[in-house]
């Protein structure tokens, strides 16, 4: 195994705040290794599947206590949260998304590499997932130099499904497991779908700084 791909037998889970049940054999890399590409060459290109987004404290802090909202959150949500430790810190799961229509890897690749253009910027083709991050880290979706430097700190678990890219019944089956991880975990960067009373007040701040981070 490529050596920038943390086996999951050295993950731990802090069992005090998990609540998700489909982490039992996902593959986890730290997100700026994926530039590289070599290991780039170990994530599937011809499967669906779902991906999760890990971060540390620190790096979820500037997130909840962003100087784009108006409240200090992150002593109210992280206790809610939930988390695993790897490599012998702490990480708390804050987003899940999808990849249905095209395969984990481009996906993955998606939310690591894109670039902020204009015309992905236009066209509203921007990853919901970077268009959060750079809301609350700067308020101005242009700023892609701040959003990479912040992902490649977090780390990405991601998983695969043995079905076929685009079939119906891949996607009911990643849809069903992505409503799932919603509904059983306090995710604060999912907005769709997400009725987290614990994250309410902040998920109303984010969609605000998401409007005016496009001015």
């Amino acid at each position: 195994m490529n050596s920038n791909v943390i086996e999951f037998s050295k993950v731990q889970n802090n069992k005090k705040n998990l609540v998700n049940e489909n982490s039992d054999n996902g593959t986890l890399l730290l997100a700026k290794t994926f530039r590289d590409l070599e290991t780039r060459k170990n994530v599937p290109n011809d499967k669906p599947g779902y991906y999760k987004w890990w971060a540390s404290k620190k790096s979820l802090e500037l997130l909840l206590n962003s100087s784009f909202i108006n409240k200090k959150y992150l002593d109210d949500i992280l206790p809610f949260l939930c988390s695993k430790i790897i490599d012998g810190k702490d990480y708390y799961y804050i987003y899940v998304g999808i990849a249905v229509k095209e395969s984990i890897y481009s996906r993955i690749n998606w939310h690591i590499r894109q670039s902020h253009t204009i015309s992905s910027l236009k066209s509203g083709y921007l990853s919901t997932f970077r268009f959060s991050l750079c809301s609350l880290l700067s308020l101005d979706y242009n700023d892609e130099i701040s959003t990479n430097k912040f992902i490649d700190e977090l780390y990405v678990e991601y998983f695969t499904i043995d079905e076929k890219i685009k079939s119906k019944k891949a996607k009911n089956i990643i849809e069903k497991i992505e409503k799932k991880e919603i509904e059983n975990n306090n995710l604060p960067i999912n907005i769709s779908g997400n009725n987290s009373t614990v994250l309410k007040p902040f998920i109303k701040e984010l969609k605000k700084a998401r409007k005016l981070s496009k001015k």
